[in-house]
């Protein structure tokens, strides 16, 4: 396949996953939501209403001038700043997939496929190849966890050991060889030798995913049905090619700009996760057994004063006591899960803080979980929010 035809598949892909996205959790872009957003910086105004309205509809006409229009750079340069500035109102919409994409459509925007040097376009290619393989490595090495390894894995195969009891203990066991195998394969997409089997693994895994979270597994958290069948497009464009490009290709490239920004956000900021010193989000962490959790408890009278929006996902588990999950209430009510993060998680439980007739009738309890440096955890009143 030509590699202008191959750049242009790819960027179709993008897009048509990221609208599909989009599509998925209108919620989260321009509400109605009970879920608080948490802006960059407290200062910004929320982004609501019309203002909303009109910047998501901008979104999928920006995406369709891309698809059309014989220069895609600038429809790209417009709904990547659309994106934004969504993004800077609420860091609940940094999702993996949000984060990915639109790194992908920033590089692949560049080469719309009309360069006249072929050396160009397969640069390119190896970019968005370098973001695959990494997010696989990173992917893997955040699982190196025995949440992960003895619970996370457990649950997302119960489809399967439901209908099959006993091979409950057998699969049980691969989960302390997933996150090895995941590392992998993602390595051996760069080499020649091991590039065709690690391509048939990553695309299986992809299915197996599917399979589980699907409407016949787990039917959970769809939004990610589609970035799942996604990646397994992007490594059937990337990796199936006769092009003859090397590991150092991908790896190694201090001539061009965008490999430096590439290697920077995909390979260095991800390894300082595993200290906590970056977002697990931009890191590779979904559902890696490795991410901050975080509960909001009230009392009866404080749960008597919350909002009525968001009673509904207050449960009252013991005398005295209600629990807010907040990963249930941000996939109610934006279809999305919640941004892993302290930080976020302490402004959406001041926000509540503000609602309360007695302050002193909520707790925020946070446990922070990383690779190294994981913390106990965390009780936080309303007077520390």
């Amino acid at each position: 396949m030509a590699l202008p035809r191959r750049l242009f598949l790819l960027r179709l892909t993008i897009l048509v996953a990221f609208c599909i996205g989009l599509a998925m959790s209108p919620g989260l872009w321009m509400g109605p939501r009970s879920y608080p957003q948490v802006p960059v910086w407290s200062l910004l105004p929320p982004i609501e209403g019309v203002v909303a309205v009109t910047l998501y509809g901008v979104l999928f006409v920006l995406a369709g001038l891309a698809v059309i229009a014989p220069r895609a750079r600038w429809p790209i340069a417009g709904f990547l700043v659309v994106i934004v500035v969504f993004c800077l109102a609420d860091q609940t919409r940094w999702q993996p997939w949000v984060f990915q994409y639109s790194f992908l459509l920033a590089v692949v925007g560049v080469a719309d496929g009309s360069s006249v040097a072929p050396v160009d376009d397969l640069q390119t290619l190896n970019l968005a190849r370098l973001v695959i393989v990494f997010t696989y490595v990173f992917s893997g090495l955040q699982k190196i966890n025995l949440n992960f390894m003895e619970n996370e894995f457990s649950w997302i195969i119960t489809p399967v050991t439901s209908l099959v009891p006993t091979m409950a203990t057998p699969l049980d066991a691969l989960g302390f060889l997933v996150p090895f195998v995941q590392v992998a394969f993602g390595v051996g997409l760069l080499t020649r030798r091991f590039r065709r089997v690690s391509l048939a693994v990553a695309v299986g895994m992809h299915v197996f995913i599917l399979a589980m979270f699907g409407p016949l597994g787990l039917n959970w958290n769809d939004i990610v049905w589609p970035w799942t069948a996604a990646m397994a497009v992007f490594d059937v464009l990337l990796f199936s090619s006769p092009d003859d490009f090397t590991w150092r290709d991908i790896v190694w490239n201090v001539r061009d700009l965008r490999h430096g920004a590439t290697v920077a956000l995909f390979v260095v900021l991800p390894a300082l996760s595993f200290f906590n010193l970056w977002d697990s989000y931009l890191s590779s962490a979904l559902y890696s057994g490795n991410l901050t959790e975080a509960q909001i408890y009230l009392s009866d009278l404080g749960a008597a004063s919350t909002p009525g929006n968001i009673r509904p996902y207050l449960v009252h588990t013991s005398e005295n006591t209600n629990v807010l999950n907040l990963q249930r209430w941000a996939i109610e009510d934006l279809n999305v899960t919640p941004y892993a993060e302290t930080r976020v998680f302490k402004t959406i439980a001041g926000d509540l803080c503000h609602a309360l007739r007695d302050r002193n009738q909520l707790v925020l309890v946070v446990k922070e979980q990383r690779l190294f440096f994981s913390r106990p955890e965390v009780g936080f009143r309303c007077a520390q929010l």
